[in-house]
């Protein structure tokens, strides 16, 4: 099966951004993933818990020492140690660990020319291994 990447590109803010995929993410009823650095994690974890009021998103920042609850989203800096190849989300400027062995991979990629280039690279690298790719703006 050909590996399906979806880029979301010139997000003013990727971690909120990132909300609205997960809440559609979680709709899929694919196992979901995100891989976050430990710096932004506290903050996607917040935002998590507020971004919409009459929603609950599962979700927690996983250590791998106890096994995940049905639907809930595990936040990891190390996309390698999630326990399932389902659907991953990327928050990070590099290509994950594994990036290769999910079945779905979304990456947001915000505006500041760093992170552009990183993501352009990524980009490259996807299609350099024959995933089907697709591009959306996430500006707005």
């Amino acid at each position: 099966m050909t590996q399906q990447v979806s880029f979301y590109s010139d997000a003013a803010d990727p971690l909120h951004y990132a909300c609205r995929l997960v809440r559609r993410a979680l709709a899929s009823g694919k196992p979901v993933g995100v891989r976050v650095s430990p710096a932004q994690a506290a903050r996607l974890d917040e935002l998590l818990w507020s971004f919409d009021a009459a929603e609950f998103i599962p979700h927690r920042r996983w250590d791998g020492a106890t096994a995940p609850m049905p639907g809930e989203v595990l936040l990891v800096d190390d996309a390698a140690r999630l326990p399932h190849r389902g659907l991953l989300l990327n928050l990070a400027e590099s290509l994950p660990g594994d990036a290769f062995q999910f079945e779905r991979v979304l990456e947001v990629v915000g505006r500041e020319p760093s992170v552009v280039q990183a993501g352009r690279v990524r980009y490259r690298a996807y299609q350099q291994s024959g995933a089907r790719l697709d591009h959306f703006s996430a500006a707005g």
